[in-house]
């Protein structure tokens, strides 16, 4: 196969849109997939066991590393010869707890960076988020990437994922090192532990039944395979030389559906679906 002497590295690779992710890279063959998450080992759910991610390990063209990005000899191991890395590692961005974030969204990136640069990996794909441009009071409409990083972030997360994408922007060009962040905005699809279980949450406790404000705030929601695909999509751009790779590296950008929707009518769509009552 293409990929079984190329190795890929996916950070955080049992998270919601890192899973996602894996079983693409798999199934397009463009290399073995290297996870690395925190877990002592990896415990596979029952459809991943019978799955393409299941046969792959079993193969030997997917391997699982345990590591915490913020020890930087267990980065260097997990990332030895890796040809690309897709740094998707977060902690769950509802919890604020600043001194967590910056460990692994400051820290952890800034060893992940070191080690590509001292292994030469060729290209590193950083999975951001739109929030790095948002202060939380001002409403962005029709916005795009020339929007400058907010001065004051109204999160821990946020003024993290800033600190940590601008230093994989800083690194592009290194060593030979190509970089680009990706900026996905509320990733939604199968195998979503965070945005429908807040809902369903919310809606058990009758917190969903009234809409706050005028329920015509627009928003934007991204379907996870989206999201992956628009991480190989980078990768695939860096990798392809002149004036693309050119274009992309040292780049951000931002990942939707191109569908605003309204916040609450998306929120309703989804309670409705699931058999509660609508915002009104």
């Amino acid at each position: 196969m293409a990929g079984e002497d190329r190795w890929c590295v996916v950070t955080g690779g049992r998270g919601f849109a890192a899973r996602h992710l894996v079983e693409m890279l798999i199934r397009y063959e463009m290399f073995s997939v290297r996870i690395v998450d925190l877990g002592s080992q990896i415990e596979l759910e029952p459809h991943e066991e019978g799955g393409i991610l299941g046969q792959a390990l079993r193969s030997g063209r997917a391997q699982y590393v345990s590591a915490n990005l913020c020890n930087k000899s267990q980065v260097l191991k997990a990332l030895e010869g890796a040809e690309v890395v897709f740094h998707m590692a977060a902690p769950n961005s509802s919890i604020n707890d600043y001194q967590l974030h910056y460990s692994v969204n400051v820290q952890g990136t800034k060893n992940v960076i070191d080690a590509c640069v001292e292994l030469k990996a060729k290209r590193l794909i950083y999975t951001s988020s739109p929030s790095v441009v948002s202060d939380g009071v001002h409403p962005i409409f029709n916005g795009d990437e020339s929007l400058p990083y907010a001065a004051k972030h109204n999160d821990s997360y946020s003024a993290t994922k800033a600190e940590g994408e601008a230093l994989v922007i800083k690194s592009n060009g290194v060593n030979g090192l190509l970089t680009c962040c990706i900026r996905p905005s509320s990733i939604f699809g199968p195998g979503d532990r965070l945005l429908v279980p807040s809902l369903i949450a919310a809606a058990r406790a009758g917190k969903s039944k009234f809409i706050i404000g005028d329920g015509n705030n627009n928003y934007d929601f991204t379907y996870v395979e989206n999201v992956a695909h628009a991480h190989i999509c980078a990768e695939r751009a860096l990798a392809s030389g002149g004036d693309v790779s050119e274009k992309a590296s040292g780049q951000a950008y931002f990942i939707t559906n191109m569908e605003p929707i309204k916040f609450w009518e998306f929120m309703s769509q989804v309670l409705e679906g699931l058999g509660y009552e609508r915002c009104s």
